[in-house]
């Protein structure tokens, strides 16, 4: 069972009120790859708000990447207008010509207000604010801590959120206070708090054809879910499975845009082990059923701020242990384990989770109520759409 599921997207405004829409403005999202979703967080977070944004009234143009098989071919997504715009294939500077191509074509089309997820382009912001336009940046993590950028690439991103944060954007969105809390220590800038949204899923949503597909037995498997890249600490989650000595398996979900030396590192590290890498998945229902079948989520990002695959574990009541981190500590709170990167920690948790199933049970019962309070996409949505309309008004909109 669901609690709040997606196919209430496209009904009203999903809660069943019957609520006055108001005109709003022509607003155009930039930064993900497109919708439907099939990648990561900034898509999920476009398929979601985006409709629910037309609901209250405003005329939606999600920018998506030309050749991408998940929306190529779609002119429109529950009333949101679908525009492709090429992108180089460069590990370095594919978002970046993607918000490039996208700002030259929605020249003519007269937006009242770019939603800019993330801020690798930030120097293109500058033109759209020349030209009189609402800017609006989702900063969202802290994207030049990454380990897969070299110097130059992290003198860029540096140089990036310097712009985005005293030049590039009339407003700043931050999906965590602890990154709210960064822009204003550094940067002596605001932004507002507005976090990404989950839905809630019981036990039995669990797909059992999804674990035989995967080769897994419900509760005798931990899982992963993440990019393959370095901040998300991969190897030494593999790392710390190993040397537990737990009986379980360890299923990791996930890809990664281009081939590189830590994935060839991480295979090597698994071999001989009950380690299985299985690669994206997309589709209905999957990742769901894979984190309501599993005995716990493993959760190693660190430079990010609200993670959406966290929020996803923790409305699937997932047992959780994740890096501490101010980041991860804000969404998951005391309903959650936590290990640090030293040798042994994770090792430890896993041993605890192994030894006390009932109260690992009673932290993931407790993570789900704690989306059901905080982070439903309904309410993210409501307070977007206010956020917008106020911000529109102090630049002499009618909305």
């Amino acid at each position: 069972m669901v609690s709040g599921s997606a196919a209430g997207v496209g009904s009203g405004r999903g809660t069943g009120a019957d609520v006055a829409v108001t005109p709003g403005l022509r607003i155009a999202i930039i930064g993900s790859r497109g919708i439907p979703a099939a990648y990561g967080g900034f898509e999920t977070f476009a398929q979601e708000l985006a409709p629910r944004l037309v609901e209250r009234g405003h005329d939606v143009t999600v920018y998506c990447r030309r050749g991408s098989a998940a929306t190529e071919g779609l002119d429109e997504y529950k009333g949101v207008k679908l525009v492709y715009t090429p992108a180089l294939r460069s590990r370095s500077f594919e978002q970046l010509s993607h918000e490039l191509t996208s700002i030259i074509d929605s020249g003519p089309r007269h937006f009242d207000l770019y939603f800019f997820l993330g801020y690798r382009g930030a120097p293109l912001y500058l033109s759209v604010r020349a030209a009189g336009r609402l800017v609006v940046d989702n900063t969202d993590g802290l994207e030049w801590r990454r380990r897969k950028w070299n110097r130059l690439g992290r003198m860029y991103l540096r140089m990036a959120e310097w712009i985005v944060a005293t030049l590039g954007a009339d407003e700043l969105i931050s999906d965590a206070e602890a990154i709210r809390q960064y822009f204003l220590r550094t940067y002596g800038r605001d932004s507002k708090h507005l976090a990404y949204g989950a839905y809630t899923f019981e036990a039995d949503a669990c797909q059992a054809e999804t674990l035989e597909r995967f080769g897994v037995a419900p509760h005798g498997y931990y899982l992963v879910v993440c990019r393959i890249e370095p901040e998300n600490n991969v190897d030494l989650i593999v790392r710390e499975f190993i040397a537990s000595g737990t009986d379980k398996e360890l299923l990791v979900v996930g890809g990664m845009n281009y081939e590189t030396p830590y994935w060839q590192e991480l295979q090597q590290q698994a071999v001989g082990s009950r380690v299985t890498f299985a690669g994206p998945v997309y589709g209905h229902m999957l990742i769901e059923s894979l984190l309501l079948g599993a005995c716990g989520y493993f959760h190693g990002h660190e430079v990010g701020g609200t993670n959406p695959v966290l929020l996803n574990a923790m409305g699937c009541g997932s047992p959780i242990v994740a890096l501490d981190t101010e980041f991860n500590a804000e969404n998951l709170a005391h309903t959650g384990r936590y290990f640090s990167k030293a040798r042994g920690s994770l090792a430890e948790q896993i041993r605890w989770v192994d030894a006390n199933p009932d109260p690992a049970a009673a932290l993931g019962r407790a993570a789900r109520e704690r989306i059901a309070a905080h982070y439903t996409w309904n309410s993210v949505a409501d307070k977007h759409d206010a956020f917008f309309r106020e911000i529109a008004r102090k630049h002499g909109y009618d909305v």
